[in-house]
């Protein structure tokens, strides 16, 4: 039973990409943990790569998780740090918001808002979450789709962006080092979402516990285009001095 278990998963994962601890439960009728022992089986393996909730196949050049995976992970920090965002959003406001699912958090709770603002992104998803509102104007920026992320990247997408004048930007990040600044696994990403930062007059950089001290290839910016740094809980005391003498305000 464990070999065809193994064998439906391997599937499932050629078939879509990604899978969910949950979905693989119900589908195959075990328990989530016997589930979690078949992933390691296969990791170990080096067919698939686990993250929380799930697992998928890494590409050899873009190693970020699929976006259906991300939305399940970290689920009530990133509701957490949206709340947290929405109190800086006012109306009148023109907000960036990028293709990250903490974005996509903001952007949910955004509809169920009535504030009048204008919603400049690259999500495909915010543009389905945000389509119908009332009073939000919403500007999605065209470019190539990223399918992993359900996102519009490259060169068209930067020169669309440039043309606005952007009073908050909300970005996230793969990781944030000390003293260098927030990464990204995609160059294009990274690109995007520089130039967020570079049309706006104030940037927010929300990102959970996990991603301090963790460092990707692609540098999206230093820290001197990040006015507000957004996480779940209390970093090091080490953060908390730099974000102190780099003059960035620190919300957790």
């Amino acid at each position: 039973m464990k070999y065809d278990r193994l064998q439906e998963i391997l599937r499932q994962l050629n078939n879509t990409g990604s899978v969910k601890v949950t979905d693989l439960s119900k589908k195959l009728n075990v328990t989530e943990e016997t589930i979690r022992k078949d992933l390691a089986t296969l990791e170990k393996e080096k067919k698939l790569k686990r993250v929380r909730g799930g697992a998928y196949l890494p590409n050899t050049f873009d190693k970020e998780v699929p976006v259906l995976l991300r939305e399940t992970m970290f689920k009530e920090e990133k509701q957490i740090m949206a709340k947290k965002c929405l109190k800086f959003i006012e109306d009148g406001d023109s907000i960036a918001l990028d293709s990250s699912t903490t974005a996509l958090s903001i952007a949910t709770l955004l509809k169920m808002t009535t504030l009048q603002i204008t919603v400049i992104s690259n999500s495909l998803d915010i543009a389905n979450v945000l389509k119908d509102h009332k009073t939000i104007k919403l500007i999605i920026i065209g470019g190539n789709f990223r399918n992993v992320s359900h996102s519009f990247i490259g060169v068209n997408a930067q020169a669309n962006i440039s043309r606005y004048l952007i009073d908050k930007a909300f970005i996230s990040s793969s990781g944030i080092s000390l003293n260098i600044g927030p990464t990204d696994y995609s160059e294009d990403e990274s690109l995007v979402r520089k130039q967020f930062l570079l049309q706006s007059q104030r940037n927010y950089l929300v990102v959970d516990h996990t991603k301090f001290d963790f460092r990707t290839i692609h540098l999206i910016d230093d820290f001197s285009h990040i006015s507000t740094v957004i996480t779940d809980k209390k970093p090091s005391g080490e953060w908390i001095d730099f974000f102190k003498n780099s003059k960035i305000q620190l919300i957790y």
